[in-house]
């Protein structure tokens, strides 16, 4: 080969390089605790018998969990009954729990439960039951603590592959 071939394949490579740099995600970044929601941990269990599958600790799940989570706001109180009625008698799958940081301590020691998010089998509609732990103040009925949406089957696929990891 010639030296203008070695010259196009280099630039070929570096160009590759240059594209193909942003697509992975970075395994050793450390995100700060308002990125991560203040959420410590996230536990997965099986609805069918209370059985814990799986505890989360890693920043990088732990972070597109939360952007999974609140990523659409498209269904307004509206929409709350409707979807509420649509799962009714659907059997629940999966409970994802999620614990915060406590603010009341200086310390990363003691967590609080944050929400429970429930999958149902063969539907992409998610309910969220925010804790009463997580509402200081004042208390409130978990009728204004639950919330229900309706989630992309890419976001479907995401909580099943924390699953099954």
């Amino acid at each position: 080969m010639n030296k203008r071939n070695y010259i196009k394949i280099c630039m070929l490579l570096v160009l590759g390089l240059c594209i193909f740099t942003g697509c992975s995600p970075r395994q050793d970044k450390t995100y700060t605790m308002e990125e991560l929601d203040n959420i410590a941990k996230i536990e997965i269990y099986s609805a069918k018998n209370d059985k814990l599958i799986k505890t989360i600790n890693d920043e990088n799940q732990i972070y597109q969990y939360n952007h999974c989570v609140f990523s659409d706001d498209s269904d307004t109180e509206e929409y709350q009954e409707d979807l509420k009625k649509s799962i009714e008698g659907a059997d629940e799958q999966y409970y994802f729990i999620s614990y915060k940081y406590s603010a009341a301590h200086f310390s990363r020691q003691k967590t609080e439960k944050n929400s429970t998010i429930t999958l149902y089998e063969n539907s992409n509609i998610v309910k969220m039951t925010v804790s009463e732990e997580s509402v200081k103040n004042i208390s409130l009925p978990e009728e204004f603590l639950t919330f229900y949406y309706e989630i992309s089957d890419e976001d479907m696929e995401f909580y099943h592959s924390l699953i099954e990891e």
